[in-house]
């Protein structure tokens, strides 16, 4: 983050290791179902045409299963390098966000654009002691407002 004339940093904060943990559930879990169903969907139905016999429901059913694994710990991997990647930044002008291995995101919001701020937890977040903070602000044209920033995996937010 490049600091703006007469800005002064106030705080600089990354992520609690914690939010791996909820990341392996949200995100690495659901991602090695979704190989292994892909797998088994893939060799059921095209296996037959590519093996020319009719046992690709079968091969799905034993390939799922370890492709979900690798899928698991793949995902695993690229979670721990993209918490690295985070960091939370908060100025006397604004408050923003940087981080991101596939997609690079670096975000920031004035104070007189912000709208709300909303601290967070989920009841999983509740279970392993971290939280969030999501910056809101204004919504187009009477739409629900998305949050602009949200500061994931905080101890003390």
């Amino acid at each position: 983050m490049q600091l703006q004339n007469d800005e002064t940093l106030i705080a600089e904060v990354r992520p609690e290791r914690a939010l791996l943990k909820k990341w392996f559930f949200t995100k690495g879990i659901t991602a090695a179902f979704i190989g292994g169903f892909f797998t088994f969907w893939a060799f059921s139905f095209f296996g037959g045409f590519i093996f020319q016999t009719g046992d690709g429901f079968r091969l799905g059913a034993v390939l799922a299963v370890p492709i979900g694994i690798i899928v698991l710990i793949c995902a695993h991997i690229y979670t721990r390098f993209l918490l690295k990647t985070y960091i939370y930044a908060i100025t006397d002008k604004r408050v923003n966000f940087q981080g991101g291995i596939l997609r690079y995101a670096d975000r920031s919001v004035q104070y007189d654009r912000i709208t709300n701020v909303e601290k967070s937890k989920t009841f999983f977040e509740r279970l392993i002691g971290i939280e969030g903070i999501w910056v809101h602000t204004a919504g187009v044209s009477g739409k629900q407002s998305k949050a602009e920033i949200v500061f994931e995996g905080l101890m003390d937010a």
